[in-house]
């Protein structure tokens, strides 16, 4: 970042030269960011889109090295550019665009996508200099993190999806084997939710499985757990380093916050009981050979519930 309190550098030796050339021109032209450096990274022209960018003065940038302006803490981005630059000495070049994080006076970190190439030398004079063109990432970067999410989370409840439920399970189940630790999953399926849809309509039905999404995601400890909706009515929760003592009063919570809501909620004229089923299983003492052993476990507990009756809980 550049540093207000420091003396203004000196205006690049190349710049007088160049600033009225043909150089200058194709620069301001061009409808990118573009920035022009020698071969130790000192910027030595820019066009006014560079500025935009950055959050600063165009005459704050002039003369500064370009290094500067690169944020990475571990310092790969600038190995990587120094390294562009020690060949660019040598002979042309024409990299592949750089991803790199940048900061100026009054903007946030901004992340970038940068190409660097020789200048020809009818442009250059005598000296190597560089053409390199910033792409704005960051509003790219933060469309993909939101159609990401979306990927991975279940649009009426929340939750997330089946997807990112199988993703979680597995990452967490290598975890827990790895570092011998216990891994739990609950099932948990409304009761009757068909008949609940049927009497009362569809719209409720997405009202009543909306709600029980946020009691359950409410329900939960403040750690790595993750809530998804499984499918239809159904719920499914992954439970690392969670005993199964643990998972089990946990489930006890859940579907007796579930009980207590009222269907009224839900645009529903007259109240009626809400009830799920649930199985409860835990991997410990090597009692899974697999995940998926693991999740066959929980649902056939569940089903054993909602043979017994339903509106209770079975666990092993």
């Amino acid at each position: 970042m550049i540093n207000k309190n420091k003396e203004t550098r000196p205006t690049p030796k190349l710049f007088n030269f160049y600033q009225d050339s043909s150089l200058a021109r194709m620069i301001n032209f061009i409808n990118e960011a573009v920035i022009v450096i020698d071969s130790s990274g000192v910027i030595e022209m820019l066009n006014p889109m560079v500025a935009n960018l950055m959050g600063a003065q165009r005459d704050r940038l002039l003369g500064h090295n370009l290094l500067e302006l690169v944020v990475d803490a571990k310092g790969k981005s600038q190995t990587l550019l120094i390294d562009c630059l020690e060949k660019g000495r040598h002979y042309p070049i024409s990299s592949p665009p750089i991803e790199l994080n940048l900061k100026a006076d009054l903007s946030p970190t901004i992340s970038v996508e940068m190409s660097i190439s020789t200048l020809p030398e009818e442009l250059s004079s005598s000296n190597t200099l560089f053409l390199c063109i910033l792409r704005d990432l960051t509003l790219h970067k933060a469309e993909y993190g939101l159609l990401k999410q979306k990927a991975n989370t279940d649009y009426l409840t929340g939750l997330a999806n089946r997807h990112r439920f199988a993703d979680y399970l597995t990452k967490q189940w290598n975890i827990c084997e790895q570092d011998n630790l216990p891994l739990s999953i609950i099932f948990i399926d409304i009761d009757h939710f068909k008949d609940f849809n049927d009497r009362y309509g569809h719209i409720a039905g997405d009202r009543c499985l909306k709600r029980i999404g946020e009691t359950i995601s409410l329900s939960l400890p403040h750690r790595d757990t993750l809530a998804a909706r499984y499918g239809g009515e159904e719920f499914a929760l992954v439970l690392p380093k969670c005993s199964p003592q643990t998972a089990q009063l946990l489930a006890i919570r859940i579907k007796r916050h579930i009980s207590q809501l009222s269907t009224r909620q839900f645009a529903v004229t007259k109240e009626s009981q809400l009830t799920v089923s649930m199985g409860v299983a835990t991997q410990i003492d090597n009692r899974y050979d697999s995940e998926e052993s693991l999740l066959n476990a929980a649902d056939t507990l569940l089903y054993q519930a909602k043979s017994q009756g339903r509106d209770q809980i079975c666990f092993l």
